[in-house]
């Protein structure tokens, strides 16, 4: 699936040469690992259109749906496919958004080549996984706010003092637990002791551990529930996933990214999924200008969305100190 959008006027350059090219020679290519309905994949393709307004650009973005594909066959399938897209859009720039991007076609397919420069963003796992940076590859780190969200889930829920942190068994799942382990072993304790840290794979283990920390945990820190299986082996649907999780939980809820905001968890210091298409669309900018992708160093996002849900504070009969919800950023009703 892909669209083309097409923004602003202006000269661009050859980004292999440094010399200008025609208006209508500038296109840039958007391979999205995920699926279009996805709020975070909306997220970063709006955060690459403020960042690139006023440039004349044909933009292409093609979705890999790796969260909904779960059969690596039929995954390498839709690479395959994507790349011929691209091989035939002939882009001077390649955004490549998320770690399935890279894994099925940006490393083994683009490293080292001069033509199109690659940016890519939302990456989780180390960059070294890829073998990035490369002379025409460089983008965007992705960074969870664990340490700054557990504080917020503490201040918000004092009386809280262990935490169960549950996502989905994916590679991007496996690439945040080990950036929380890290981080955990650099920077010490977190407010929040871990009473679990657990991946899963089905449905049906998520209903088991949310229902098991009910009465082993103070608190629930949710990550990644996008590749849940049902017994059949087709995805659940994340709404569907916390719909029944709302259902049955009694116990206050912390997120990670733009995705906790569509389903009533009560607070997090979000990942946005809008910074990080923003930065990649700086980095874009500058490689129009003649400017080879791996001069530039690769950026980490920095800031954090405070985001707070009255509602489900309410439900859990948790009062919000006002000065929290005076300096969040969103603040749901």
């Amino acid at each position: 699936m892909g669209w083309l959008l097409h923004l602003g006027v202006g000269l661009g350059l050859d980004v292999a040469t440094g010399h200008a090219m025609p208006e209508t020679a500038r296109r840039v290519f958007v391979l999205q690992s995920y699926n279009p309905e996805y709020v975070w994949c909306r997220a970063v393709n709006l955060g690459l259109e403020e960042a690139l307004h006023g440039i004349a650009l044909e933009i292409e973005t093609v979705y890999l749906d790796a969260k909904r594909i779960p059969d690596p066959v039929l995954l390498q399938q839709a690479a395959d496919e994507a790349f011929a897209r691209m091989e035939a859009f002939e882009p001077h720039v390649v955004v490549s958004v998320d770690d399935a991007a890279q894994a099925l076609l940006v490393a083994p397919r683009l490293k080292g080549r001069d033509r199109p420069q690659v940016i890519f963003c939302g990456v989780n796992a180390p960059l070294s996984k890829y073998g990035f940076p490369m002379a025409n590859i460089s983008g965007v780190r992705e960074r969870w706010h664990y340490r700054e969200g557990f504080a917020l889930l503490k201040r918000i829920a004092p009386q809280a003092s262990r935490v169960a942190f549950l996502l989905e068994a994916s590679d991007a799942g496996g690439y945040v637990v080990d950036e929380l382990l890290r981080d955990l072993a650099e920077h010490g304790p977190y407010d929040l002791e871990l009473a679990g840290v657990e991946q899963l794979r089905t449905f049906q283990d998520w209903k088991e551990r949310i229902l098991h920390y009910q009465t082993h945990a103070d608190a629930l820190a949710l990550g990644l529930y996008n590749a849940l299986l049902d017994d059949d082996g087709t995805v659940v649907h994340p709404d569907a996933v916390m719909a029944w999780t709302n259902s049955v939980n009694t116990l206050p809820t912390l997120g990670f990214s733009d995705v906790a905001m569509e389903h009533d968890l009560l607070c997090g210091i979000l990942e946005s999924g809008h910074e990080q298409g923003y930065l990649a669309g700086l980095m874009v900018r500058e490689v129009l200008t003649g400017v080879i992708a791996g001069r530039l160093p690769p950026r980490i996002n920095e800031r954090g969305v405070v985001m707070v849900n009255l509602k489900t504070a309410e439900i859990l009969q948790l009062s919000i100190p006002y000065e929290i919800i005076e300096a969040a950023g969103v603040v749901l009703r």
